[in-house]
């Protein structure tokens, strides 16, 4: 099973275990440090507070993420988030909220970008968009209204 060699692989640390100051050697310790991560930190998205709607992947309702939110897979409902990456097989079906925007896939609803949105040129908007600046690639396609706040 994909999750128990992950936990496994996860728990196997106890050369990176160190016991903390002021506890005898040799006992149990309740508190303990780690001299480097058990799992090596990846990219900033795969960080907390962040949301990865992974390929093959639907999810419905409305979500409000704190920092990051990257979408290969389909997202039907709300979002609201700092960053927002709509990959070239993503798609958002629903109103967007964001601070910056980066779209290579579909978006179908109304987007509002408070700072910067780039589409690239694979990207289809359907719906209103909203943008504080812009950044278009050759090829992208917009079908709604265009509004600089």
């Amino acid at each position: 099973m994909f999750f128990k060699k992950e936990i496994e692989t996860t728990l196997n640390t106890s050369s990176d275990i160190i016991p903390a100051e002021g506890s005898p050697q040799g006992k149990e310790s309740s508190e303990i440090t780690q001299s480097e991560p058990a799992v090596p930190e990846r990219q900033n998205v795969d960080q907390i507070g962040n949301l990865v709607v992974g390929e093959g992947v639907c999810l419905r309702g409305s979500f409000n993420v704190p920092s990051k939110t990257k979408v290969t897979g389909l997202i039907e409902g709300s979002v609201a988030t700092k960053e927002l990456f709509v990959e070239q097989k993503g798609k958002v079906q629903g109103q967007v909220e964001c601070q910056l925007a980066d779209i290579a896939g579909h978006i179908e609803s109304h987007l509002l970008a408070h700072n910067l949105l780039t589409l690239r040129s694979t990207a289809v908007i359907l719906g209103d968009v909203c943008y504080q600046e812009i950044a278009i690639e050759k090829g992208a396609k917009i079908s709604g209204k265009l509004t600089r706040l």
